[in-house]
């Protein structure tokens, strides 16, 4: 069931609309609803790296950012330590 609804779009987003559907070969329509997936799954996308990140700071013990530099120094320090063979 498809449902009409009014939306003001100004007339540079018309433009480029009509632009990228020519050059696709659709219509204003298609290329809003490829625009709005792909905006939806980007968002998604980042939502899960966050969940990631979190729960690899949780199980890394970082809660500040202090903590990650921190992690960094030590690592810098542990790879020039076997490099100079120490």
């Amino acid at each position: 069931m498809e449902i009409e609804q009014n939306i003001n779009i100004s007339s540079e987003i018309i433009k480029l609309l009509d632009y990228l559907a020519k050059k696709e070969g659709c219509s204003r329509e298609q290329i809003l609803t490829k625009a709005i997936n792909q905006y939806s799954r980007t968002l998604n996308m980042w939502d899960e790296i966050f969940r990631k990140g979190e729960k690899w700071a949780k199980e890394l013990g970082i809660e500040k950012e202090e903590d990650v530099e921190n992690l960094i120094h030590e690592f810098r320090k542990e790879q020039a330590s076997s490099k100079s063979g120490f």
